[in-house]
């Protein structure tokens, strides 16, 4: 079974967003097999640390959080779409969706992950406009994973009227996972199966998850 990891490893230089609420990542020893017998950790993650899923409650109070998502969109068949061509600050246009085989599960590789860890990260990576994200809706699209850091532009991230593609995902219950790495090493002719599993955490906006592809 050929099994391809696309998950970021968290460490203590993991990026975060750069904004102040977000918490950046600690891991640290606080037992060693010498002191007490056995080694153990402390681990303080911010809720979309690293490769993560959004939950509609991203965005939308009185709504569900990751502990609710529906294990039957995280595991299952998914259609991957090769978006490497894109240059910087540009995005995926309603032309291009339509060009496509739209499933349940899409996976869109831009090769942005080359960046992690260098400024260039949140600077300029492809993005949807809203008619492409409308469309893939429509067309019965319910997970979108993506080697970005967002479906929304850099610019649209933060503002009084921020992260319109987010929003208009998570309301119709779109599952969101960002920060995809390896994709490089995923065949596109072959067919994949994804496994995204958050940490089940009550009533949060998005957890941590390990995302793999098993070859079919």
């Amino acid at each position: 079974m050929n099994v391809i990891d696309l998950t970021i490893t968290v460490d203590n230089e993991c990026l975060t967003c750069g904004t102040s609420w977000h918490q950046k990542p600690m891991l640290e020893k606080i037992g060693t097999i010498n002191s007490v017998g056995r080694n153990t950790s402390r681990i303080v993650l911010g809720s979309h640390t690293g490769t993560h899923m959004d939950a509609p409650l991203h965005f939308y109070d009185n709504t569900h959080g990751i502990d609710k998502m529906d294990l039957n969109l995280l595991i299952g068949e998914i259609e991957i779409v090769d978006f490497t061509n894109l240059d910087r600050n540009t995005y995926v246009t309603l032309d291009m969706v339509k060009q496509i085989n739209i499933k349940k599960r899409m996976l869109f590789i831009f090769g942005w992950y080359k960046y992690w860890k260098t400024e260039q990260y949140y600077n300029g990576f492809p993005y949807f406009d809203m008619e492409a994200a409308n469309y893939l809706i429509e067309n019965g699209m319910k997970l979108i994973a993506l080697d970005t850091p967002s479906p929304d532009a850099n610019n649209a991230i933060y503002e009084k009227n921020d992260s319109p593609v987010h929003k208009k995902l998570l309301q119709n219950n779109v599952v969101i996972i960002e920060y995809l790495t390896n994709t490089a090493t995923i065949d596109i002719n072959k067919q994949y199966e994804i496994v995204a599993l958050p940490l089940k955490l009550k009533d949060i906006d998005g957890s941590p998850a390990r995302v793999v592809l098993i070859e079919r």
